[in-house]
């Protein structure tokens, strides 16, 4: 009996020790899920990178013209219909000066648009209008 009872307090021990080793493993089995396991931060930070991506690929879409503009340049169509539109301001100026005076003018009345409209005088009742952006050209007698 004395050896059982010896026995008793070791398997005891033995037992509550495997207790404790169980317990802390089942800690850290607890402590690595909780680890892996989003929070709610993560999960909104998530939520807000995903809502500003999209709001950013909504403001490519909507202002799709200004940034091809920025990265490529205008288009040849809205090239010529600039170089029209500018024409057509010369050519009225020159009109006008032609209604005031009674002849045409040495040079366009209008010095800023001489930067991007040439004007040539063919003889004393008509003139020519030229005027090139890149290989766009334009040209046309009056």
């Amino acid at each position: 009996m004395n050896n059982e009872t010896q026995s008793n307090p070791l398997q005891s021990h033995v037992l509550d020790a495997q207790d404790e080793v169980k317990d802390a493993q089942q800690n850290v089995a607890a402590q690595d899920a909780a680890r892996k396991k989003p929070g709610f931060w993560p999960a909104a930070r998530n939520i807000v990178a995903v809502i500003a991506l999209i709001g950013l690929v909504g403001a490519l879409a909507w202002k799709q013209d200004e940034l091809r503009y920025w990265i490529v340049g205008p288009s040849p169509q809205t090239l010529r219909a600039d170089l029209e539109a500018i024409m057509a301001e010369a050519a009225q100026d020159v009109n006008n000066y032609r209604i005031q005076t009674g002849k045409l003018p040495d040079q366009l009345p209008n010095p800023a648009l001489t930067m991007v409209v040439n004007y040539k005088r063919d003889s004393d009742a008509q003139y020519t209008l030229s005027a090139a952006i890149g290989q766009i050209r334009i040209e046309q007698s009056y």
